[in-house]
């Protein structure tokens, strides 16, 4: 583990404990729990499909982690830490280890004021594993260490209105020196306003820093504002629908607007839930160049329950990234994933799972490349421990 990352979890267990004590006012819990996993992926190499071979391997791996709360009664903390250790059977130096952390504390300060704070550090050996899908694409592996930190300030201004002030900082550090480091710091202000029982505006602006750490340190600025609605139709239904635009400064010296957008519809069944969403947002294209990225991201979730205790889910996507202004990064990619669990005791759950993955690109890293995994795990969670 690198010394940021120790830094943080240090932090974060020093916060928890700093945390003054009220007697009878508060309840601790810490549940530890391990998983093992079990999958076959067909390009454990994650290669081009032009010059792919046979890159399928079986790879184990186990996850130990705990997840601690304290809800107290004017304040609520969570945190957790986990730890992953990969091993490939046929490509024992892809083998690696992952380290993940995060606290989120929110705290009433008076009747109408609320403040909070977090952090999340994720350090791994396979960056690989560490972007999601939607968050962003990657061409190789190598030591990946990204840090989420933030602090918001919120404010009831009346029955139906709050306004919040959140403070993010993102770090993204690549060991190997062809990827690009980069750093994003924002601040965002965010009003909410509640028109019916059933509907809410929302009003938001926000301003963010882009710094790549280039030979010629990059840097861009972006101003946006953006305007929503979310809404309940019927007892069922509920849709959200908002849109934007960014004002991006220091392209090559000039500055351009970018349109942002986010719609989704979620429809509940007897023993089903379907949610339907779109999103197109600014971020940064995970180390591959040293400019901004439009992504736009399209995603499908089907989760239903079987019967009690067995639970079913379907996961597709579709996205593109893109950078901005010179278009260096233009990758497309889509998933499409099915799994199911079962819990048959409240210490074990099963499951099982398959997924498919393409990448094709639109740019000069000619990076198309194809990924089919098939998989098993199992969890077993330990008693919940109270104090």
């Amino acid at each position: 583990m690198s010394a940021e990352t120790k830094l943080t979890v240090a932090g974060a267990l020093a916060a928890v404990l700093s945390i003054p004590c009220v007697a009878a006012a508060q309840i601790n819990t810490l549940v530890p729990s391990v998983t093992l996993d079990f999958r076959y992926d067909s390009n454990a190499r994650f290669t081009n499909d032009k010059t792919a071979s046979d890159n399928g391997d079986f790879i184990a791996s186990a996850s130990p982690s705990f997840e601690f709360t304290r809800h107290g009664r004017q304040h609520d903390v969570s945190a957790f830490y986990s730890l992953t250790a990969d091993h490939h059977t046929s490509n024992t130096e892809l083998n690696n280890i992952s380290h993940s952390a995060g606290l989120d504390l929110s705290a009433d300060l008076t009747g109408r004021w609320r403040f909070g704070l977090g952090d999340r550090a994720n350090y791994t050996e396979d960056s690989l594993r560490g972007v999601g899908f939607g968050e962003g694409v990657l061409v190789t592996r190598t030591d990946m260490l990204t840090n989420t930190a933030y602090v918001s300030l919120g404010r009831a201004a009346s029955r139906n209105t709050d306004v919040t002030l959140t403070l993010k900082d993102y770090v993204q550090k690549f060991d190997d020196p062809a990827l690009v480091d980069s750093r994003t710091d924002s601040a965002g202000l965010t009003g909410r306003y509640i028109y019916t029982r059933t509907g809410t505006a929302l009003l938001s602006y926000a301003y963010t820093n882009f710094r790549f750490d280039t030979n010629g340190q990059t840097d861009i600025d972006t101003h946006g504002v953006s305007v929503g609605v979310e809404e309940a139709v019927g007892r069922s239904v509920k849709v959200n629908l908002g849109g934007g635009v960014e004002y991006a400064d220091g392209l090559n010296g000039d500055g351009d607007l970018f349109y942002t957008a986010n719609a989704g519809i979620e429809k509940t069944f007897r023993d089903s839930v379907m949610n339907l969403s779109f999103e197109r947002d600014i971020s940064t294209p995970t180390g591959l160049a040293d400019e901004i990225s439009i992504k736009d991201v399209v995603t499908f979730i089907w989760d239903f329950n079987v019967k009690r205790n067995v639970f079913a889910s379907f996961y597709a996507g579709i996205a593109k990234h893109k950078t901005e202004p010179e278009g260096r990064v233009d990758i497309n990619s889509y998933i499409a994933e099915v799994s199911g669990n079962w819990q048959p005791y409240r210490w074990l759950l099963l499951g099982a799972g398959a997924s498919h993955y393409q990448q094709w690109p639109e740019d000069d890293f000619g990076v198309g490349l194809t990924r089919n995994k098939i998989f098993v795990n199992m969890t077993l969670i330990g008693p919940e421990w109270r104090f």
